[in-house]
């Protein structure tokens, strides 16, 4: 009978000698993932991060607004051309982006706003928004989005998206520009 050809030794592994867990095939990933329940529907929690940050934003308050932000924070926006830009941002570039517009907020100002929050897991949940303001006779509506992450039994802010603020950052016609606000310095 001839011989068998010898098997070769099968290839290594991609994360061989490293402390990575080896991928597994995907029947093996859903067999074992382990669907997440909805132990705690926290729509409370969720009520109260968002009055706590409208009422910092009536009082022109940026510090107690980022203590409801879980730094980095990833920042999403897009400008009238269509363009999208996101970036994570520490509570440093949060600050001086954010700061100016709690200090210089007009003081008959009227910004009413309501969401919709879908809970995802105990510790996390998306929400669209919707905002009106007026100030004087400028009325404002739009819309936004958050991701929320539960940190130590309180819901806070991980990703913050409203669109149109790429149009204030650069000069028109310029591409989409770095949020970074040391490098977009209004003049």
């Amino acid at each position: 009978e001839p011989a068998k050809p010898a098997t070769p030794p099968p290839a290594a592994h991609p994360h061989a000698g490293t402390d990575a867990k080896p991928m597994m095939d995907a029947a093996n990933m859903q067999a074992q993932w382990k669907t997440p329940k909805i132990t705690n529907n926290d729509k409370k929690g969720i009520d109260e991060l968002y009055k706590t940050c409208e009422e910092s934003m009536k009082k022109g308050d940026p510090e107690t607004y980022a203590a409801l932000v879980d730094f980095p924070v990833y920042m999403a926006t897009d400008n009238s051309a269509g363009a999208t830009f996101a970036e994570p941002w520490t509570k440093e570039k949060w600050m001086a982006m954010m700061k100016p517009a709690f200090e210089n907020m007009p003081k008959d100002v009227k910004m009413t706003h309501k969401h919709k929050a879908d809970q995802i897991s105990d510790t996390m949940a998306t929400v669209v928004e919707e905002h009106w303001m007026q100030m004087g006779k400028t009325k404002s509506q739009w819309k936004s989005a958050s991701f929320l992450v539960k940190k130590d039994g309180k819901w806070k802010f991980k990703m913050m998206a409203e669109g149109g603020w790429g149009d204030m950052m650069a000069p028109k016609g310029a591409a989409m520009p770095s949020m970074d606000p040391s490098k977009t310095a209004q003049k």
